[in-house]
C-alpha cells in the first residue's frame, strides 16, 4: 500500500471539496466543515444537465468525473478506458489542457462555496495544467512529484475530466464532432473540461448556478450571422420565373438565432413573379407583392443547432439582358451580415411563338375565309433582333389557298399558291419591343364539316415555335383553342312544276321535281285516299283533291333542302268514243268512231293500231277519223281514247280486223321529181349484181314502201317506214339487167294517205366495166374533157400562127 504525500493529499482535497461544492449548488447535500465526497444523487448524477433549457448527456460525464474524485481516481480510469480513449498519456494531456482551459472561470462564480477550498483546488488543478500547457506527460509528473501513485492518481483526476467530454460527446450546439471532445470548451475555453470539480459544476442545470450561468454566456452569442443569395438558374428566356434563393447561415449553432431580418432591391427589370415564397427558417414573416421589386424579411429565426435556412424567391423579367445582384441588393439588414457576390442573372429571347387564326371561323362550301398567321414575341427589349425565321403551315386537309393576293408583313418570302395545300414563310425577321408580325392568306374549302390546325400543322419551324393550340391568335380566348375553320354544307332547293288537274280517266301522273344539287327528289303523299304514289309515278284512286311531297335529305356535301308539296285536282272520267271501226286501205288504215255524248272539254281524239306503233291523232272533237300507216298482209285492230285537258278518256274499242295490202306496181315509171338516194349519196351508173342500200324519206310512218327498176318493172324489195316515215332498205341489182338508162322507184303513201313515189336514174353498164361511179367523179370527167378540149383547140391555134409567113 502505497501512501501519498502531502502535494498529492492536497489535491485530492480540492477535488473533494469541488464535489461537495457542486453537490451543494444542486441542493443534495449541505457543506460541513470536513466532508467526503459521496456518489452524486442529483440529475447530474443521472447523466442530464441543461444548455438553454435542453437536457444534454455532459451532466451523466461530468458526475462520473465527481464520483472518481471520491475514489482516488480509480474508477475514473476504468471508465476512461471502457470508452477507447488512448493511453494514460493521451488521458493526462486531455485534463492538464481541459484544465488551463476552463482556468477556474466558472469555479470562482459559484455562489455559496466554500472560498479556502475552491481556491485549494483551483491552484493544484491550475499547476496540473500548467506541466500539461508545457508539454509534459503524465510519466513526467509522476517523476517530477517523485511517487507513482501520486502522479497516476492526476492523471486518473485528468482522464477523468476528459471523460466529462468523450461521455458527453457534446458540444454548444448539441452536435457530436465525433472526438468525444466539448467544442465550445476547446474553441471557447467555457466548457466543462476543467478538471473534475469545474466539469461538475459546469454540468448542473440550476438556476443561478456557475454551470447555467456560462452556458448562457456561451448560447447568447448570436454574432457571424451572414445573409447572402443566388440565382437558381443562370439563364431564362424572358416573361419566365426563375428562383432568388436567399440564405441566412452561421458557423456557432449553439441556441436560437431571432429577430433575424433585410430587405432585398431587385436589380432593374426584374420583378416579384406570381407564387408564395418558400421557406424553411422556422419562423419568418415576409412581404412580397406579385409585380414589386423589394422583397421583405423580418422576424427569421434559427433554431437551436440550425445552422442555416432558405427563403426562395419567384422572381422575372421580360426585358432580355444581364442582371447583377449585388451587396448593394441588399439592405435594412438586422442581425445578419451580408456575405453576398455579385450574381448575374442573364435573360434571353424567348423563341418567337407563330399563332393563327380562321376568319370568319365558319364559311358555306366554297366560301372564302381569311388564315391569320401571326409571329410574336414576348421580349421588351427594344434593341433585340430575331432573324432567319420560318416554318411550313400545312392546311387542313380539304381546305385550300383560295384566290385573291396574300399580304406579309414578316419580312422574309412567303410563298401562297392558289389552289396549295400549305403556307411557307422563310427568312422572316422580328425587331423592337414585344414585336409582332402578321401574314393573311385567303382559302376555301368545297369539303362540309370542322377543320382544325394544332401544332403537329407547322413543319421546318426555324427560330420559331408553334403555339396554336394553347391559344387563338388576337381574337381566341379559350385557353386550349384552337384555329377552327367550320364549313357549312351547300345549300340546294327543289324545283316542283305544278301537275296538271286531271281527269282519273289519266289513271297515273308522272311527276317531275329537281333538286339543285343534282341529287334525286322522293315524294310522299299527303292525301292517300285520292292517290298514291311510288317513285315518280302517282296513281290516282278516286276524284279530290291530291297532295304530293317532295323531298331531298342531302349528304355529306349537301344540307337537306326544304320540302315542297303540290296539289292537283282529280276530276271524273273523260267520255270515250264509241262504235270504232278500221278500215283497211294501200299501206293504211282508216280508223272510225262516234264521239262521245259530252264534248266538254275534248282537244281531239288518238286512234291506236294493234300490233305495232301506228297511231293517229285529230286535233277536234269534231273530226271522228284519222288514217295510219300498216303493214301489208298484216291484219290490225283499232282503238280509240278522247283527248282532254284533264287527261284522256279511257279506250273505246277494239274494232274490227283490217289488213292494208301493199303499194301497186305500175308499167310505167310513175311521174315524180322525188329523188331517192343510196347510203354512198346519189349514183347514177350500177353493174349487175351490185348492192345498193337505197334510202327514202316522207312516206306514212310505219306504212309499206315497194322498190322497184324500170324500163320494165322489176320489184328489189319491200321496205317498212320508220315514225318518221323514212327507210333505209338493201337491194341488189338484177344479174340480167340490161345495159343502158334505168329508173330506180319506191313507191308508198304519204303521212296523209295520198300515193307518195321517188325515183333515181341509174346507167347499168356491163359487169367487164369498171365499178359505177357516183355523180361528183362523173362531173370530174366531164370538166376534164373540157377541159383537154380547150386545150387542143388552143394549141391548134398557136401552130397555125406559127405556120403563117411574115408578110
Amino acid at each position: 500500500m502505497m501512501f501519498l504525500d502531502s502535494r498529492s493529499r492536497d489535491r485530492r482535497t480540492a477535488m473533494r471539496w469541488a464535489a461537495l461544492i457542486t453537490l451543494t449548488a444542486c441542493g443534495a447535500i449541505a457543506v460541513p466543515s470536513t466532508a467526503v465526497a459521496a456518489p452524486a444523487t442529483t440529475e447530474a448524477s443521472a447523466g442530464k444537465s441543461t444548455v438553454g433549457g435542453k437536457a444534454t448527456t455532459a451532466g451523466k460525464a461530468r458526475a462520473d468525473a465527481k464520483a472518481a474524485a471520491g475514489t482516488g481516481g480509480t474508477e475514473a480510469d476504468a471508465k476512461a478506458r471502457s470508452h477507447g480513449k488512448g493511453d494514460e498519456k493521451d488521458a493526462s494531456k486531455t485534463a492538464d489542457s481541459k484544465g488551463a482551459a476552463g482556468k477556474s472561470k466558472d469555479t470562482d462564480k459559484s455562489a455559496g462555496s466554500d472560498a479556502a477550498a475552491k481556491t485549494s483546488a483551483t491552484d493544484k488543478v491550475a499547476s496540473a495544467d500548467k506541466n500539461a500547457d508545457k508539454g509534459k506527460s503524465a510519466d513526467k509528473a509522476k517523476a517530477a512529484d517523485k511517487g507513482a501513485d501520486v502522479d497516476k492518481s492526476a492523471a486518473d483526476q485528468g482522464k477523468s475530466a476528459d471523460k466529462t467530454g468523450a461521455a458527453g460527446k457534446h458540444d454548444r450546439t448539441g452536435k457530436d464532432n465525433g472526438t468525444g471532445k466539448d467544442d465550445s470548451a476547446a474553441k471557447d475555453g467555457k466548457g466543462a473540461g476543467l478538471g473534475a470539480a469545474d466539469g461538475a459544476a459546469d454540468g448542473a442545470a440550476v438556476p443561478g448556478s456557475v454551470a447555467q450561468h456560462a452556458g448562457t454566456q456561451a448560447c447568447a452569442e448570436s454574432a457571424n450571422v451572414d445573409v447572402s443569395a443566388a440565382w437558381a438558374d443562370a439563364s431564362i428566356p424572358d416573361n419566365t420565373a426563375t428562383k432568388l434563393e436567399v440564405t441566412i447561415s452561421r458557423i456557432d449553432t449553439c441556441g436560437a438565432a431571432t429577430g433575424l431580418g433585410y430587405a432585398i432591391t431587385l436589380p432593374a427589370g426584374l420583378v416579384k413573379y406570381s407564387g408564395s415564397p418558400e421557406s424553411t427558417c422556422d419562423t419568418v414573416d415576409i412581404t412580397a407583392t406579385n409585380g414589386t421589386t423589394t422583397l421583405v424579411v423580418a422576424d427569421a429565426q434559427l433554431a437551436d443547432t440550425v445552422a442555416s435556412c432558405v427563403i426562395k424567391f419567384p422572381v422575372g423579367g421580360s426585358s432580355s439582358g444581364q442582371y447583377d445582384f449585388t451587396a448593394a441588393s441588399i439592405t435594412s439588414v438586422t442581425g445578419l451580415a451580408k456575405a453576398q457576390t455579385t450574381q448575374t442573372l442573364t435573360i434571353t429571347t424567348a423563341t418567337p411563338r407563330v399563332t393563327a387564326v380562321f376568319v370568319p371561323p365558319s364559311i358555306a362550301a366554297n366560301g372564302a375565309a381569311t388564315l391569320g398567321i401571326s409571329v410574336g414575341r414576348t421580349d421588351q427589349n427594344a434593341l433585340a433582333v430575331s432573324n432567319g425565321l420560318g416554318f411550313t403551315m400545312t392546311l387542313p386537309t380539304g381546305v385550300v389557298v383560295g384566290s385573291g393576293s396574300a399580304t406579309n408583313d414578316c419580312g422574309g418570302t412567303l410563298t401562297a399558291t392558289v389552289g396549295a395545300g400549305a403556307v411557307t414563310l422563310s427568312g422572316g425577321s422580328l425587331s423592337g419591343a414585344s414585336a409582332d408580325c402578321g401574314i393573311e392568306v385567303p382559302v376555301t374549302s368545297g369539303v362540309p364539316g370542322t377543320h382544325t390546325l394544332s401544332n403537329s400543322s407547322v413543319s421546318n419551324a426555324s427560330g420559331v415555335v408553334p403555339q396554336l393550340t394553347s391559344l387563338c391568335a388576337e381574337n381566341g380566348t379559350a385557353p386550349n383553342c384552337a384555329p377552327t375553320l367550320t364549313v357549312q354544307k351547300l345549300t340546294q332547293t327543289i324545283n316542283f312544276p305544278q301537275p296538271s288537274n286531271w281527269s282519273i280517266s289519266k289513271q297515273t301522273v308522272v311527276l317531275n321535281a329537281t333538286a339543285t344539287s343534282g341529287l334525286a327528289v322522293t315524294y310522299d303523299t299527303n292525301t292517300p285516299s285520292v292517290c298514291t304514289v311510288s317513285g315518280g309515278v302517282v296513281t290516282l284512286v278516286t276524284t279530290g283533291a291530291c297532295e304530293i311531297a317532295a323531298d331531298q335529305v342531302g349528304n355529306s356535301s349537301y344540307q337537306p333542302a326544304s320540302q315542297v308539296t303540290r296539289t292537283f285536282t282529280v276530276s271524273g272520267p273523260v267520255p270515250a268514243p264509241a262504235s270504232v271501226v278500221a278500215i283497211a286501205g294501200v299501206s293504211q288504215i282508216r280508223a272510225q268512231w262516234q264521239a262521245p255524248g259530252d264534248l266538254t272539254g275534248v282537244t281531239g281524239y288518238t286512234a291506236i293500231a294493234s300490233p305495232g306503233q301506228a297511231r293517229c291523232t285529230t286535233e277536234s272533237a269534231a273530226v271522228t277519223n284519222c288514217v295510219m300507216g300498216g303493214t301489208a298482209g298484216v291484219t290490225y285492230t283499232v282503238t280509240v281514247i278522247t283527248n282532254t285537258a284533264l287527261g284522256d278518256s279511257a279506250a273505246a274499242g277494239p274494232s274490227n280486223g283490217a289488213t292494208p295490202t301493199a303499194p301497186p306496181v305500175s308499167a310505167a315509171p310513175p311521174e315524180t321529181d322525188l329523188l331517192l338516194t343510196t347510203d354512198k349519196g346519189r349514183i347514177t351508173t350500177a353493174v349487175p349484181n351490185q348492192d345498193i342500200v337505197v334510202i327514202g324519206t316522207g312516206f306514212m310512218p310505219y306504212s309499206t314502201a315497194k322498190i322497184v327498176i324500170y324500163s320494165t318493172p322489176i320489184e328489189l324489195g319491200t321496205a317498212i317506214t320508220d315514225g318518221l316515215g323514212n327507210f333505209s332498205k338493201p337491194v341488189k341489182v338484177p344479174a340480167n339487167l340490161a345495159v343502158g338508162g334505168h329508173q330506180l322507184v319506191a313507191s308508198g303513201i304519204d303521212p296523209s294517205g295520198n300515193p307518195h313515189n321517188m325515183k333515181m336514174a341509174i346507167r347499168v353498164r356491163g359487169s367487164a366495166d369498171s365499178l359505177a361511179v357516183t355523180g361528183p367523179p362523173i362531173m370530174a370527167l366531164l370538166l376534164l374533157g373540157t377541159t383537154t378540149a380547150l386545150l387542143g383547140g388552143t394549141l391548134l391555134l398557136a401552130t397555125r400562127r406559127r405556120a403563117t409567113p411574115t408578110p
